[in-house]
Formats: structure tokens, sequence, C-alpha cells
């Protein structure tokens, strides 16, 4: 990354934590781009390069997702280790990120949902979506293959049923986690379910 790459990215991000701050103390409907870019020390010109709209900020957040999802996966596939615990560690490691800003994750989440609701149509970014996710399960079956080839994992195994039970897993845990009002370890609750996963409830 150039410099001038780098800068622009402190940019967005500094725009985008000042939002979620703002989004926190205020609400999402309650805070102003003006209140934003007052708060970031910007031109509001600045924010528009950045941002069409506030509900942009929206979208950032699920891309920065994304990208923490690559990054937590490329580091475990340098370490040498068993499948199982790459596979929990990817997992357990991506919850540990989002129990650090649950409750902005919430606020994020359910404004987006509310916008697709009100608008009464299906979101643009639905096949973007379906297309995440089947890469969330390729990188998993990925993983699992890796496994199998080292004699880790049964080769009776089917690989993609058992990539999207795991995602399956992942997601549910996640929503779960999100809507509950009891305050419990997203991660503690995702890593006893993976091994769940992977010891069996069969004798």
């Amino acid at each position: 990354m150039s410099l001038r790459e780098k800068k622009k990215q402190e940019t967005r991000d500094r725009i985008f934590e000042i939002a979620g701050r703002l989004f926190m103390e205020k609400g999402f409907e309650n805070t102003t781009v003006d209140e934003i870019t007052q708060e970031a020390g910007i031109a509001k010109g600045t924010f528009f390069n950045y941002f069409q709209t506030k509900e942009s900020l929206l979208l950032h957040f699920r891309e920065r997702r994304e990208e923490l999802v690559l990054n937590i996966l490329e580091s475990q596939m340098t370490i040498n280790a068993p499948s199982k615990e790459k596979i929990k560690n990817f997992l357990v490691l991506l919850a540990q990120n989002y129990e650090k800003d649950r409750a902005l994750l919430r606020l994020l989440f359910f404004e987006h949902k509310r916008l697709i609701m009100a608008s009464g149509q299906q979101p643009p970014e639905k096949q973007h979506r379906h297309d995440n996710q089947q890469r969330f399960i390729g990188m998993l079956c990925g993983l699992l293959r890796e496994g199998m080839e080292k004699g880790e994992i049964r080769e009776r195994i089917d690989l993609q049923i058992a990539s999207e039970t795991l995602h399956a897993i992942y997601f549910h845990s996640l929503m779960m986690w999100m809507h509950s009002a009891d305050d419990y370890s997203f991660s503690r609750n995702l890593s006893a379910k993976v091994d769940l996963v992977f010891e069996g409830i069969g004798e």
C-alpha cells in the first residue's frame, strides 16, 4: 500500500470510528453527516469522497468484517497445527473480535436490517452476501481437506456438508448472541460447539 493509499485508509477508518461513537451516543437516525464531519475535523465534501451517504457506513462495516475474516484465515493457514485447531482458532478469533464491539455490532446490524425492511425491496448486496457465504464455506472446506489429507479427518466425511455445518453453527451462534439479552461469551460458546462437532455425539 502506497503512502497516499494508507492515508486514505486512515481517513476512512477515522470517519467510521467517529461515526460509530456518535451512533452509540445518539442513535443512527439522530446522527447527522454534519455532526460526523465536525467531530472528525473534515469538510463535508471530504466525507462524501469516502461515503456517498450516511447509510454507506453500514456497508463499510460489512467490508471491514469481510477483511477481518480473510486476515484471520491467512494467519491460521500459515501456522503448523492440526486442521481442527486451525478451524477452531479461525472461528473463535472471529468471535473474540466481535465481542470487542458487541454494542456497535448490534446497532449497525439491526439498523441495516431496519433500512432493508423499510425499503420493502431486496437488498442490492444480496448476491454479494451469498457469494461471501460461499467463500466462507470454501475456506472451511479447504481447511478440512487439508486435515483429511493429513489423516486428521475421516475420509468418508463429505467435506461440503461438514463445511456448511460449521458455517451454519457459526452464523446461528452469532445471531443468537446478538439477539440475546444475556451477556455471555460468544467465543466460548462457539468453541464448545466446534469441539462437539469434532468429537461427535454418538457412542
